[in-house]
């Protein structure tokens, strides 16, 4: 396997592995949010991954800009633009039950109802996110090395 599939697969981990670190109160509190968020940290992760950063990552190394200070860069709005997303679908989702079987699974008595969602239009609500694609975006870079053949 080379090493920009490399890159591809593990550099999203990153998300979900700062989350479980950064959630850890939450486990002991309430177990299945604590796992649902993880879940949603991974997809999210892996959807910005694929549909944001592959794109960019073939066209900037096509151009042959491969500088590491575009990494951060690139993460930073692959992250904003999946928070974004996110921030418009998931409320939807869950109002419109199309994720009931998901969260049958992991509601474990907690009522979705309570499950504070911040507002997409919150400017510092996508601080977080626009750091978080920064990480992956310099991980993706340090794995891949679109700077050598």
């Amino acid at each position: 396997m080379n090493r920009h599939i490399t890159a591809f697969l593990l550099a999203p981990l990153t998300v979900p592995l700062l989350m479980s670190a950064l959630a850890l109160q939450i486990l002991s509190e309430v177990p299945s949010l604590y796992w649902f968020g993880l879940l949603i940290a991974a997809v999210a992760s892996y959807t910005g991954a694929i549909f944001v950063g592959a794109p960019a990552y073939v066209t900037l190394r096509l151009r042959g800009l491969t500088a590491f200070w575009l990494a951060p860069v690139v993460g930073s709005m692959a992250g904003v633009i999946i928070a974004m997303a996110l921030a418009a679908i998931l409320p939807l989702a869950l109002e419109s039950g199309i994720l009931t079987s998901i969260a049958q699974i992991f509601a474990n008595g907690a009522r979705w109802g309570e499950v504070i969602i911040a507002q997409p239009n919150a400017r510092e609500a996508l601080v977080g996110p626009a750091m978080l694609g920064a990480l992956v975006g310099t991980v993706l870079w340090l794995i891949g090395r679109p700077d050598q053949p």
